[in-house]
């Protein structure tokens, strides 16, 4: 079982502390001591947030807390996030990122120094992490944010010499984009690349880095399109993570409970997330058959 590294186990614990304050409450509480009664665990409509909150809720049930699942609550990744905060879910996947684009729209996201983050790459997570936990709504809190990363990065061929952020090496030649990803590369990942081959949709993208009209691609980290490409690499944080997270009412959970959500942080990864979404995608598995397998492989201590 993979665990959570010291640095980023602190940046939870200052996390909390600084969620604890937004209400004036008990600095260390995440919500009652006393059992509060069912969960309520929800998701959009999409195959990721439906994964997503079946983990959660999945993880609940094994310690013994009663949980009710309300999944496909509407379109668009701010669905289960509006319902959590007009109170009618209890716990629901969100991404790093998007809730700091959602409170603290247009701000720059918070990052350590860049020869802080050269030494280490979880720098970044830590800061924006432990920020936006100050920043989040009164009422609401986070879990541990996991290892699965939901955003658009580049990729290249797995051949090709390795390519990396840091530098900017390897990233000369045309950029396939799809249609609604985003376009000012050079803004995005703080290099220069060649110019953009725009194209309909990801498996589009990548076919045109695999028939050589496209050096690179950009992609969503968990597309099925990016399986045979490989992922350049951001070790300094450039690109601000968008980190699968437990959002949570504080008032709906007890400590222990939120310590059992924070526990799948160091397990779920992205490749792990990106397959179950193809499985389900393809109608090889349900969500629950994906989510159950995965809780199999995974047990909770």
């Amino acid at each position: 079982m993979r665990t959570r590294t010291p640095r980023l186990a602190a940046a939870a614990l200052a996390a909390l502390v600084l969620a604890g304050c937004s209400d004036g409450g008990d600095a260390a509480d995440l919500g009652p001591r006393t059992a509060p009664g069912t969960v309520t665990v929800g998701s959009s409509t999409s195959t990721a947030s439906r994964i997503e909150a079946l983990i959660y809720a999945n993880a609940l049930r094994a310690a013994g807390t009663p949980v009710e699942t309300k999944l496909g609550l509407g379109q668009g990744e701010d669905a289960a996030v509006a319902a959590v905060e007009r109170g009618e879910l209890t716990v629901a996947p969100a991404l790093t990122g998007a809730l700091w684009e959602r409170y603290r729209p247009g701000a720059a996201q918070p990052s350590k120094a860049a020869e802080e983050e050269s030494e280490n790459p979880r720098a970044q997570w830590d800061a924006q992490f432990v920020a936006l936990s100050a920043v989040l709504p009164e009422g609401l809190g986070l879990g541990d944010p996991t290892l699965a990363l939901d955003q658009p990065m580049l990729f290249a061929p797995k051949a090709a010499p390795s390519a990396t952020l840091r530098g900017c090496e390897g990233l000369s030649g045309a950029v396939a984009v799809p249609a609604g990803s985003p376009s000012d590369l050079r803004a995005r990942y703080g290099c220069p690349t060649g110019p953009i081959v725009p194209v309909a949709d990801e498996a589009a993208a990548a076919r045109a880095v695999a028939e050589g009209r496209a050096a690179l691609a950009q992609l969503g980290t968990l597309s099925p399109a990016a399986k045979d490409l490989a992922q350049v690499a951001d070790p300094d944080g450039v690109v601000p993570s968008r980190a699968v997270v437990p959002l949570v009412r504080r008032d709906g959970l007890t400590v222990a409970q939120t310590k059992r959500l924070s526990a799948i942080a160091g397990e779920l990864t992205t490749a792990d997330l990106a397959e179950m979404i193809a499985e389900v995608d393809a109608g090889r598995r349900t969500p629950e058959e994906a989510t159950g397998d995965w809780a199999a492989e995974h047990p909770m201590k």
